[in-house]
């Protein structure tokens, strides 16, 4: 029967011992798992938004470049427009001022003028004469629209080139023809496409029809039609932020920005490599809050040990007195808390027995 009650109560102070190691497990972890929780989610919406924020800035900024680049060469065709040789309609006056713009910015291949019926007059290459009538530019330019443009692959180069167009008046504010000049994208593309974004980040050039001028750093020798690509879909629905969709088995995330003469840019970087700093940050911060959880639960135990471990000690003298040991020293009596006023009076009562004892045996 001794035996037994020893075993009862060692087992009861076990549980004892477990329930308050799971009692202070719980009270540390809540406050640390919440407060882990409101600073990673404050820390991947901050880093989700300096992603969105740097990608739209990339757009931002290649969108000046384009709409730069292409006010320069529309002022170069403006200023040319307003000469008296332009106006004259003359090839003989013409052709040494378009020669002479050629020479001047080398990456106008050709200009040349168009009469009202589409027939061409003047050429700075000497070519034979053509006809552009039913060219999309001409027919802009002498149409309701004070430019008229469009992109086409080049005969010679093989790649694309950009041709403007504008109306040629005379005296009498009439319009006498078009002055038009095609261009090399070339320059363009390098400065435009040439992102730094990691080693996925990549622009897209599209003209005003949609159709990809450059990607990947390079100028592509077929106009591809991209108007069913998400950013562009996602950006005529009017939405605020990137769009993450699926390419080639990898999730990628762009952002479409329109320049001021309807040309359009695509800047896109794969997800991981965006948000890979986030990536990190979350398993630094998991492996932080194993290692806190650890600490934890391994002082937790101490504490747990050192409160149970006197209340068996407790246990086991008030047992023995129970069978008549009076005379055991406790230790616990020295402590200063609650174990130790226990302890104490669990002393004095065994004090007591004794004299009680010792009274009756008189």
């Amino acid at each position: 029967m001794t035996a037994k009650m020893a075993k009862d109560g060692q087992g009861s102070s076990l549980k004892i011992k477990y329930k308050i190691l799971l009692t202070m497990i719980l009270v540390s972890f809540i406050p640390i798992g919440g407060l882990w929780y409101i600073s990673i989610y404050k820390a991947e919406q901050e880093a989700i938004a300096g992603v969105h924020h740097a990608l739209q800035s990339s757009a931002d900024n290649l969108a000046g470049k384009v709409d730069d680049w292409y006010d320069i060469n529309l002022l170069i065709l403006q200023q040319n427009s307003s000469t008296p040789s332009l106006q004259s309609m003359d090839a003989i006056r013409q052709d040494p001022v378009l020669k002479t713009i050629t020479d001047s910015y080398k990456w106008i291949y050709l200009a040349f003028t168009i009469l009202p019926n589409g027939q061409n007059v003047g050429r700075s290459d000497g070519k034979p004469l053509q006809q552009y009538g039913d060219r999309g530019y001409f027919q802009r330019a002498i149409g309701v629209q004070m430019v008229g443009q469009e992109v086409v692959i080049g005969k010679t180069s093989g790649k694309p080139a950009l041709i403007l167009a504008v109306p040629l008046y005379g005296a009498d504010n009439s319009k006498k023809g078009v002055f038009a000049f095609a261009m090399t994208l070339e320059d363009l593309s390098k400065s435009v496409t040439d992102i730094s974004m990691g080693k996925s980040g990549n622009a897209i050039l599209l003209d005003d029809q949609n159709r990809v001028v450059a990607k990947n750093r390079e100028l592509l020798s077929t106009l591809e039609d991209l108007s069913a690509h998400p950013a562009l879909v996602a950006a005529g629905k009017g939405e605020k932020t990137p769009v993450v969709f699926m390419e080639k088995g990898k999730q990628v995330l762009a952002w479409s920005k329109a320049t001021k003469h309807g040309w359009k840019l695509i800047v896109q970087q794969d997800y991981d490599e965006a948000f890979a700093f986030m990536a990190q940050t979350r398993q630094r911060a998991i492996l932080l809050l194993a290692l806190t959880l650890g600490f934890t639960i391994v002082v937790a135990f101490f504490l747990s040990a050192g409160l149970a471990g006197p209340i068996r000690k407790l246990t086991v003298a008030a047992d023995n007195m129970s069978r008549g040991e009076l005379d055991a020293e406790l230790q616990e009596t020295r402590r200063q808390d609650e174990i130790g006023d226990l302890a104490r009076a669990i002393e004095r009562m065994g004090i007591s027995l004794q004299m009680a004892i010792k009274r009756m045996r008189k």
